[in-house]
């Protein structure tokens, strides 16, 4: 017998948003069911980093704003790490036509 490790409205054909998956794996992680905790949260993870791959800085900058620096001990320097990040993502590169001396 072969358990899925997909929660069981993942069918791979819809979208879920990137929020959902990161509170499902939130969710998750915490489960009492050993199995749901490993075996879920990997699942979700997967499915979570693919969505991730394919968006934009911008959107990984905000991603780390909205659920990443809420959780932080903003005293540490985790928070710095993330705020420096962020910002850099957030910024759009100029290419330059003049070569450095």
């Amino acid at each position: 017998m072969q358990v899925d490790a997909c929660p069981p409205y993942y069918n791979g054909e819809e979208e879920i948003s990137v929020d959902v998956l990161i509170e499902e794996q939130r969710k998750l992680a915490h489960s009492t069911n050993p199995f749901e905790q490993v075996v879920g949260s990997i699942c979700i993870g997967a499915i979570l980093k693919e969505r991730l791959v394919g968006l934009p800085n911008s959107t990984i900058s905000q991603l780390l704003t909205d659920h990443i620096w809420s959780q932080l001990n903003l005293l540490g320097p985790e928070s710095v790490i993330v705020e420096i990040a962020s910002k850099r993502l957030a910024e759009k590169y100029e290419i330059s036509l003049v070569c450095p001396e």
